[in-house]
């Protein structure tokens, strides 16, 4: 399934959940629970957070719903959240959100990613770390511009990784794994074979299709 067709579902299925619920308290002519208001507020809190951003008016109406909300007014303040994940997704549907070209953006990588995996699968394993490089480098390129970090004009991933960790985007552990990977990547683009196995392409592409799940969303 798409990232597009499975926020979709995520968020008709909040919508459903959140309706019953008000529907049950308002049939039994009774106060909504707590417990029913914080699963909803939670997983309304992480899919707009997901699919809207952290900087985009609808996660910072619910958050400010959720640090505001008192526990005797929980029949007030699901409604309130409700009403917040409705205008979202239609925000959503109408595509609206930038935020998306992120996600979007991590799924075309993904299926990059996949393409090494089978590679790998058919003892492929050097044109599988080729690809799995090419994949980190286009990945550190995009979190320069998302970051709005210059593209410097060598675009390697040495000197991508050194701007990124010089702009806190990340921190030095996570520079020194890329630069391991870089070397891995190298020693296959020019024939050094027997500088690497079959088990280090498999963890180069477990460690970048992680590292882009988590920096790209």
């Amino acid at each position: 399934m798409k990232t597009h067709d499975l926020i979709s579902k995520h968020f008709t299925a909040l919508l459903e959940e959140g309706g019953r619920i008000i529907k049950s308290a308002h049939d039994r002519q009774a106060d909504i629970g707590e417990s029913d208001y914080f699963r909803f507020r939670t997983a309304a809190l992480n899919l707009v957070r997901r699919s809207c951003g952290e900087d985009s008016d609808h996660y910072i109406e619910l958050k400010h719903i959720s640090e505001n909300a008192h526990s005797a007014f929980m029949t007030y303040y699901l409604p309130y959240c409700y009403g917040v994940v409705e205008a979202a997704q239609r925000d959503f549907e109408a595509g609206l959100l930038f935020n998306i070209r992120n996600l979007i953006t991590a799924e075309v990588l993904g299926d990059f990613i996949e393409q090494a995996e089978t590679l790998l699968k058919a003892e492929y394993y050097v044109p599988a770390a080729s690809l799995a490089g090419a994949v980190l480098e286009d990945t550190l390129r995009k979190l320069c511009e998302k970051n709005g970090i210059p593209i410097p004009e060598s675009t390697k991933i040495d000197r991508l990784n050194a701007e990124l960790v010089k702009a806190n985007v990340y921190d030095k552990l996570v520079q020194k794994r890329i630069t391991a990977i870089a070397d891995i990547r190298n020693n296959a683009d020019h024939g050094h074979f027997d500088k690497f196995k079959k088990e280090d392409v498999q963890d180069m592409i477990a460690w970048i299709r992680s590292f882009a799940a988590d920096y790209l969303k």
